[in-house]
């Protein structure tokens, strides 16, 4: 599956992880963005509990993360989870452990 609109990925390794584009068509902009926010607002609250400051989290993946990474070439199973960290205050890393050792089919 291609997205028109999709920017080219970004180098990998990313910090980020596997979904870092150039830039993304707008209505796929405003769903990532409202999900980094309530990433971010999840992970603070649970970090905030917690004195070592762990708030990683997984979560179902987003419509836009499972568009994303099919654009990528991969073949998702009906559920698929987000792992979300913090691995520093400002970089939010997304893993998907349920395709670690998938390879990606060309997009």
């Amino acid at each position: 599956m291609t997205i028109d609109g999709v920017g080219p990925q970004l180098n990998q390794p990313d910090p980020r992880g596997w979904l870092v584009f150039a830039w993304l068509p707008e209505n796929l902009q405003k769903a990532e963005d409202a999900t980094q926010f309530a990433d971010h607002e999840r992970f603070h609250h649970r970090a905030s509990g917690d004195a070592l400051g762990r708030g990683a989290f997984s979560r179902a993946a987003t419509s836009a993360e499972r568009q994303l990474l099919q654009h990528l070439g991969y073949a998702l199973p009906e559920h698929v989870h987000t792992h979300v960290d913090y691995p520093t205050p400002g970089v939010r890393h997304r893993s998907w452990p349920q395709l670690k050792d998938q390879q990606p089919a060309a997009a």
